[in-house]
């Protein structure tokens, strides 16, 4: 009798635990989930904006299971520091460029590789295409972080307190680049003087003019009101940058699979609907920036470009990445 009854029991406990299963879906319904995401970028800006699309999508795809809480104008750090963040837990996500991880391996600088991205359609070819899904996976091994879609940035332009009207007039120039290689590198071979830097002290640097300019996408400077502090913006266009959601590899892949697919999905979406918009926007942000008092102006890119011939050599274990973005058609 106490057989059968313990029998019984085992059937109905099993039996219960499969319904159960089978109604439970998703791994995140077992609990919630709240992901912390960092980044630099004031309200208005088009990424403050791209930030807050995803994590509105992921928590309605998710029925407010898995949150993400922003906290933005780089309320707790300037990039570097959010970006060592993700290696201690104290951020999940970061909002920034892929580039800014070269500071951990030399690859993800490829994102910097100037006059390597030819136009918004070769940057979607590119990096939501085969060659961009093996690049993302080769990031992940090589710098330990795991990075999700790529937010067209548009071209990044010269700015300048001194007039520069062709190459010969970079030299010498006190610029401030991101302290990452592949920037350092390319204004050196310029003739500039570089001066790494953040971003938080790059306002008042300018200011107090211990630089004389420093290079970024319109919408950047816009965003930074960097025509308050600079007087001429150079039509270099020398690299079409990547936005992109950053994690610790690690950390991500903790995350239940069904978790991992939801925000792999959501933030592919978001960054594409991001990069159609910035592309409408940067020929309006030059209408504003020149009615803010920028003077914009020309220079022979073939003369930048054939200076910069060299860069190759300086990066060797980037050679055959740079080749394989390139011949993406």
């Amino acid at each position: 009798m106490l057989k059968t009854n313990k029998r019984a029991l085992l059937k109905a406990l099993g039996a219960a635990a499969m319904v159960a299963g089978m109604s439970a879906g998703p791994a995140w319904a077992q609990a919630p989930i709240v992901l912390k995401m960092a980044h630099v970028y004031n309200p208005g800006n088009i990424w403050f904006e791209t930030a807050e699309a995803y994590a509105k999508a992921v928590e309605t795809r998710s029925g407010g299971k898995v949150k993400i809480q922003i906290a933005a104008s780089g309320s707790t750090g300037d990039w570097p520091a959010s970006i060592e963040g993700l290696k201690i837990g104290t951020n999940d996500i970061v909002l920034q460029s892929i580039g800014t991880l070269d500071r951990y391996n030399p690859l993800p600088g490829l994102e910097a590789y100037p006059y390597l991205i030819r136009d918004l359609d070769h940057f979607k070819k590119v990096y939501f295409g085969p060659v961009g899904a093996e690049f993302i996976e080769e990031v992940a091994k090589k710098s330990s972080f795991r990075i999700i879609g790529a937010g067209y940035r548009g071209a990044r332009w010269l700015t300048s307190n001194k007039p520069v009207k062709n190459v010969n007039d970079i030299k010498g120039l006190k610029l401030r680049v991101p302290p990452l290689k592949m920037y350092r590198m390319t204004w050196d071979m310029l003739g500039a003087s570089p001066v790494p830097m953040g971003a938080a002290e790059l306002f008042t640097s300018m200011q107090q003019g211990v630089v004389d300019g420093q290079e970024n996408p319109l919408e950047f400077i816009d965003n930074f009101k960097f025509n308050e502090v600079q007087k001429y913006a150079i039509d270099t266009r020398h690299i079409i940058g990547a936005m992109t959601w950053i994690y610790s590899d690690a950390r991500f892949k903790r995350l239940p699979a069904d978790v991992q697919t939801l925000l792999k999905e959501e933030g592919d979406k978001v960054m594409l609907e991001a990069s159609d918009k910035m592309a409408k926007m940067e020929s309006g942000l030059r209408d504003k920036l020149t009615k803010a008092g920028m003077q914009f102006n020309d220079i022979d890119r073939e003369a930048i470009r054939s200076r910069l011939g060299g860069i190759a050599k300086e990066f060797p274990d980037l050679a055959p990445w740079a080749a394989k973005f390139a011949a993406v058609k």
